[in-house]
């Protein structure tokens, strides 16, 4: 018999290597990453929480890079879009980059609602371009504004129809971006949005959070059960999402809250760095590593 001669470093893989993705700047903490980090090392996955401005940082080491916290992207556009192209030639970016990009720009509620899905009514104004605010306010009497690119409540304020200087000095502080005028819905002032969370495509849990406004700290309050309703609505966007062909999502968050006839709208699909609220749901750190781990 020719005897078998087994190499141990060949028996024994390497651990799986993520890099869990944040910036140097958080307006707040994220407290997703340690409950996310423990269930990787649960699952013999290894993480390295990293800033994506760290220029000395191998990202071809890593099997994924995870996007969670680089909130502070929105200051720093063009690097940040430098190094996302980089990143993707290194390494499998997580989310997708097509799905990145299509998300990083609001315009997309303009595109679902085209799709026949239920949207808060939302007025792109281009940059450089100034909003008719006698029509704005004549559709709804308290607007939100907000541009098209933003993190963490950037430049989100409400102002009301005799606000309107207000309204007209803000686009102006702005005017150099992409902007939206939405109606504010009471509903998200009184119980807060339902941000129904799906990991690796299955739905998880859902988190609410309250009205939050420029300058504002994580609004996230807790946990809910989401309606029927709710659970149909985030549901078709995903759909949709998928539709589009970008591929597997390790996450996804769906934002709803009622408009003035009861009916669930959606306010924001976040597939790009949005808070998972694991630390009311540990759970669901577990199923996004169980999911990695699959990868």
């Amino acid at each position: 018999m020719v005897p078998v001669i087994v190499c141990a470093s060949c028996t024994l893989a390497d651990p799986m290597r993520i890099a869990l993705v944040t910036s140097s700047e958080l307006p707040h903490a994220d407290h997703d990453l340690v409950p996310l980090a423990h269930a990787c090392e649960a699952l013999g996955i290894s993480t390295e929480t990293c800033c994506w401005e760290d220029t000395a940082i191998d990202w071809g080491s890593f099997d994924i890079a995870l996007i969670r916290s680089t909130w502070n992207y929105v200051a720093r556009m063009t690097e940040f879009e430098r190094w996302l192209a980089c990143v993707d030639t290194r390494t499998r970016l997580l989310n997708p980059l097509p799905a990145i990009r299509w998300n990083m720009h609001k315009k997309y509620l303009l595109e679902i609602h085209r799709a026949g899905i239920p949207v808060v009514p939302t007025e792109l104004v281009e940059r450089g371009n100034h909003c008719d605010w006698n029509s704005a306010f004549a559709r709804a009497p308290e607007l939100v504004l907000k541009p098209a690119i933003s993190a963490g409540s950037f430049g989100t304020i409400r102002v009301a129809a005799h606000e309107q200087p207000c309204a007209q000095a803000h686009r102006q502080e702005h005017i150099e971006r992409d902007f939206l005028v939405q109606p504010l819905l009471r509903d998200v002032l009184v119980q807060g949005e339902r941000n129904l969370v799906f990991l690796g495509g299955q739905y998880a849990h859902t988190t609410t959070k309250r009205a939050r406004w420029s300058g504002d700290s994580n609004g996230v309050t807790g946990r809910v059960e989401p309606t029927a309703a709710e659970h149909a609505v985030a549901g078709r966007v995903l759909a949709y999402v998928d539709s589009l062909g970008f591929g597997a999502l390790a996450y996804a968050r769906v934002d709803l809250a009622n408009d003035s006839s009861g009916n669930p709208v959606l306010m924001e699909l976040e597939i790009f760095e949005p808070s998972l609220g694991f630390e009311y749901a540990p759970l669901g750190a577990m199923q996004l590593a169980a999911w990695l781990r699959q990868q």
